[in-house]
């Protein structure tokens, strides 16, 4: 069986075999993109990693086995693509340069898989979903660097994935508002209009991401700017809660200050995006009519009346630039009845991130008739290694709904959740499962081959030992950092978290975690030993993993030591937690600005030092 990310639409595999070897010439058309070209150069170093010779380029009519990138036609909305290998010729054909950068997205993956030879075949490909798209949190603690956001953006068009969502709140530089993002190694304008023109190039549409509504925590902790927050709160007096940015706050919908601060943040940070989009975001406004706009909601009747009316006005803002509207459909499904006074051409994004993925909003986005998109996730937030079990049930799950009701994009999120401790190369798996299942969701469904896959296509692993050591440790889990940081948030009230505390004991049992440690030791061993025979192609992405795989068990030592299991180890857990924080900050700062990570340090020497008092 043939080893794609995605698996292509059709395929016809004969019993013959084309060997690399004797290929010549690659054949490029005229007028060849930068991008095009250079995904050719990278084509040319892989052959010539397999068998040892340089191919030639060539725009002529020469003798000899060729590869041939032929542009069939013209329609620039066309991704599809054939390719068809034989024994003296590979053939791409496609009517687009998207189809022709995708074909040849295939044709390394088929090189990487099969070696030396290829097996005789004709692939007919094109997606499911017209937009397949990758979220990733740059906003609550974690901002990249420029050179990671370019990889990720090659690797998102490796998988043939088309759009790419960066979420901000505060950590964007504004100009005339540096009291939201100081301190926090925002992006600038430079690394957003550079990227931009680096995603075009790769058929990835860079679409801009703000949050204009709810989640609105650092910015109403500014003196200018805690007048417009919904809660009667003198907000910048407060200690720094993780628990709290999820919370709280919202913008005061009522106060006219706040649509200018939103259109004011409009108006410098869309012109950046070449894309013809934008998401408001505009979700979880809990806040909204808990405070100063309690009598306002209780005459309209029910806070989402008084969401849409501030929604309609971001989304006017908005409209001046000639975007069309993106924005978060959780409120809104709360009041269907309200999304008639919506724009036909605003697209709700709607999330759901069990592992069913089933809830009821999907259905009433389909009744709505506007365009949505469904959004699944990699499960990585509040854990150093992502939840891999629950992520693939959700992610390919939400992608057949998605198809069944008539979702028209499919966009992954990767959430940052109390201070972005996931580490990227941990949701690489997530991000290729989502582009499988965006682009061929029948065979995406089958959660085995797409391991094997995976395995053989990103580590070098045919054995896939890799990542089903991986299942099974997130099979065990039952403690995580999300628990660590709950208890010592001094956002939550001590009551909590002794409420907190006590929910763990009932599925963080002494027999569970014993489990799961032995289960996790046996995966980090199995994970090490396989590492050590295969060739794996990013080994940043090998050390994040295996830096997540033990900060999970670090995890459930340190919370079976807080809730005073027998055999539990404090002391000896605070030093192991304190070397640990020395990898993970090395790792941490590879891939992305120092941002805030000094909070993530604050919070593993908190908990250390707490275990050392335990034992004194």
């Amino acid at each position: 069986m043939l080893q794609l990310i995605p698996m292509p639409k059709k395929i016809r595999v004969s019993g013959k075999k084309a060997e690399l070897a004797i290929f010549e010439n690659l054949y490029l058309p005229k007028n060849t993109s930068p991008a095009l070209l250079e995904l050719a150069v990278l084509l040319a170093d892989e052959l010539e990693a397999v068998v040892g010779r340089r191919i030639r380029f060539t725009r002529s009519a020469v003798a000899g086995p060729s590869i041939r990138l032929v542009l069939d036609g013209s329609d620039d909305n066309s991704e599809s693509y054939q390719l068809t290998a034989a024994q003296t010729e590979i053939r791409i054909t496609a009517k687009s340069e998207t189809g022709l950068f995708y074909g040849l997205q295939t044709l390394r993956q088929l090189v990487r898989t099969e070696g030396t030879e290829l097996p005789v075949l004709k692939i007919d490909d094109a997606p499911a979903y017209p937009a397949r798209g990758f979220y990733h949190d740059c906003t609550r603690g974690k901002i990249p660097t420029l050179e990671t956001l370019f990889k990720l953006a090659d690797k998102l068009a490796y998988y043939k994935l088309n759009q790419l969502q960066l979420y901000i709140e505060h950590t964007f530089a504004f100009a005339r508002h540096s009291d939201m993002w100081s301190g926090a190694d925002p992006l600038t304008a430079e690394e957003i209009i550079r990227l931009d023109h680096y995603c075009r190039e790769r058929h990835i549409d860079l679409v801009p991401s703000l949050s204009t509504f709810g989640h609105f925590y650092m910015g109403l902790r500014s003196p200018r700017k805690k007048h417009l927050n919904e809660l009667d709160v003198d907000a910048p007096a407060l200690p720094f809660s993780f628990r709290d940015r999820m919370a709280h706050y919202t913008l005061n919908a009522s106060d006219p200050e706040s649509i200018r601060l939103v259109e004011d943040m409009l108006a410098e940070f869309l012109p950046l995006f070449s894309s013809s989009y934008f998401n408001i975001c505009c979700d979880e406004t809990f806040d909204l009519g808990k405070g100063k706009n309690a009598d306002k909601v209780a005459e309209l009747g029910s806070a989402e009346k008084l969401y849409v009316d501030f929604l309609l006005k971001i989304i006017a803002a908005v409209k001046k630039y000639g975007k069309q509207v993106m924005f978060w459909g959780d409120i809104i499904a709360k009041a269907p009845e309200l999304i008639k006074k919506l724009p036909a051409d605003t697209i709700p994004l709607e999330w759901d991130y069990s592992a069913e993925a089933n809830r009821r909003d999907t259905r009433i986005m389909q009744k709505s008739g506007l365009k949505f998109y469904v959004c699944p996730g990699v499960s990585g937030w509040n854990a150093f290694l992502n939840r891999i079990n629950s992520a693939s049930q959700n992610i390919v799950n939400y992608a057949a709904r998605g198809l069944k009701f008539g979702a028209v994009g499919l966009l992954n999120t990767d959430w940052g959740d109390f201070g972005h401790v996931n580490l990227l190369g941990c949701s690489y798996h997530g991000l290729a499962l989502g582009a499988a299942a965006a682009w061929n969701c029948k065979a995406a469904m089958d959660l085995d081959a797409f391991d094997r896959t995976f395995s053989a296509v990103e580590f070098g692993d045919r054995s896939n030992r890799i990542v089903k050591a991986w299942r099974a440790e997130s099979a065990a889990a039952v403690a995580g950092y999300g628990n660590l940081a709950n208890r010592f948030d001094p956002g939550i009230p001590e009551e909590r978290k002794q409420q907190l505390l006590n929910d763990l004991r009932k599925v963080s049992k002494p027999a569970a975690l014993r489990k799961y440690l032995k289960t996790a030791g046996e995966a980090e061993k199995q994970i090490l030993e396989t590492l050590r025979q295969s060739d794996f192609l990013d080994l940043l992405a090998q050390e994040e993993i295996l830096c997540g795989l033990r900060g999970n068990i670090l995890m459930h030592e340190a919370m079976g030591a807080i809730l005073k299991y027998p055999g539990s180890q404090p002391r000896e857990t605070a030093d192991k937690l304190r070397a640990f924080e020395t990898r993970f900050a090395a790792l941490w700062h590879r891939r992305n600005k120092p941002s805030e990570y000094y909070r993530i340090r604050e919070l593993l020497m908190l908990a250390a030092d707490f275990l050392d008092g335990m034992d004194a």
